[in-house]
């Protein structure tokens, strides 16, 4: 009976565990190698998400900015181009009483 245990204890001692033993550090490596692709591949997908997010961003500011520049630049020329009538018509109704008169 001893003998029988002393084989199983020789094999169990072998190569046997020697080969599972790397498989087991192939395994280990193949998890670490996927880990590290998936954690990679989510930061590059983070940082996508982030650039367009900002770039959407920045050009919503500056189409806000133009539009608003735009439109203040129509109204003060709207309000030069009232003065300046107004003024032409205030002059010529002065120029009419007095030539009148």
């Amino acid at each position: 009976m001893m003998s029988a245990w002393r084989g199983l204890d020789q094999y169990s001692g072998s190569s046997h565990y020697r080969l599972h033993g790397q498989q087991v550090l192939v395994y280990q490596v193949v998890v670490v190698v996927v880990v590290v692709v998936v954690v990679v591949v989510v930061v590059v997908v983070v940082v996508v998400v982030v650039v367009v997010v900002v770039v959407v961003v920045v050009v919503v500011v500056v189409e806000v900015v133009v539009v608003v520049v735009v439109v203040v630049v129509v109204v003060v020329i709207e309000v030069v181009v009232v003065v300046v009538v107004v003024v032409i018509v205030v002059v010529v109704i002065i120029i009419e009483v007095v030539v009148v008169d």
